[in-house]
């Protein structure tokens, strides 16, 4: 009995596995002046449009370097991206919903492309929200 049950778990896990969707990814430039760090919190990406109010703060929090794509992808400007966004009006204060961005871009695997001395650097981030 105690097998049969294992076996059943084991594959109800595979099935609910197989079923969840894969992301698609966003590459986005990354733009040393629209994103700040800062020395006591290295892995937290801000970018200059985020709120940063009570209400909460949106950020990305840098996973790892990766491996650079296999093809030619295409290199989104975050700036850009954010600005023409549902999610950010500028004739609003705060210019930028954080919580519904952060929501939007949880769905995809998000890598930032970076250059340095003449070479790409690919790191791997996820978006964050959190209130203070």
């Amino acid at each position: 009995m105690k097998t049969y049950l294992l076996i059943t778990a084991f594959l109800i896990s595979i099935s609910i596995k197989a079923q969840q969707e894969s992301k698609d990814t966003i590459y986005f430039k990354y733009d040393n002046k629209y994103i700040k760090t800062y020395v006591e919190i290295p892995k937290h990406l801000y970018i200059k449009d985020a709120s940063g109010t009570s209400s909460g703060n949106f950020y990305f929090t840098k996973i790892r370097n990766i491996n650079g794509p296999k093809s030619k992808a295409k290199v989104i400007c975050l700036k850009k991206f954010i600005r023409s966004s549902i999610f950010y009006n500028k004739s609003k204060l705060p210019k930028l919903n954080d919580y519904n961005l952060y929501e939007e871009l949880n769905k995809f695997v998000i890598i930032f492309v970076k250059k340095t001395n003449g070479s790409k650097e690919y790191i791997l981030v996820e978006s964050s929200f959190e209130i203070e």
